[in-house]
């Protein structure tokens, strides 16, 4: 779900959603404190939103815990103890997004709990 259709949906305004979620500075940095290199990046990308199939149309088929997990497990590679704590994970995905195009998250309309600000439920 973007963060406008969660304006909408719950009457919040979208500036208190991107400021209250992500913070109001630094936003993209949370990308560097992650650090993913190029080919991790691709992989991400890849598995997210099938780019080899529809490389301009980036929307995910994954939701937002699958694609978290996905990144820790690849960067427990190099760092075992590497690990998204609180809202760091959305954070990421957020900034991962803004930087590669990203046009909306998974959302599943039968989950039995509405996402949480933005954030996709499985």
């Amino acid at each position: 779900m973007r963060f406008t259709q969660a304006s909408a949906r719950f009457g919040i305004p979208k500036g208190t959603l991107y400021d209250n979620i992500l913070g109001k500075s630094k936003r993209m940095m949370v990308l560097e404190e992650a650090g993913l290199t190029s080919d991790e990046e691709k992989a991400v990308l890849e598995y997210c939103c099938q780019t080899s199939i529809l490389p301009y149309n980036r929307r995910t088929k994954k939701s937002l815990a699958a694609v978290v997990s996905f990144v820790e497990k690849l960067r427990q590679e190099r760092d075992p103890d590497f690990r998204f704590t609180g809202l760091s994970g959305f954070r990421w995905w957020w900034a991962f997004c803004k930087k590669h195009g990203i046009v909306s998250l998974y959302f599943d309309p039968n989950s039995s709990s509405p996402p949480v600000d933005g954030e996709p439920s499985d």
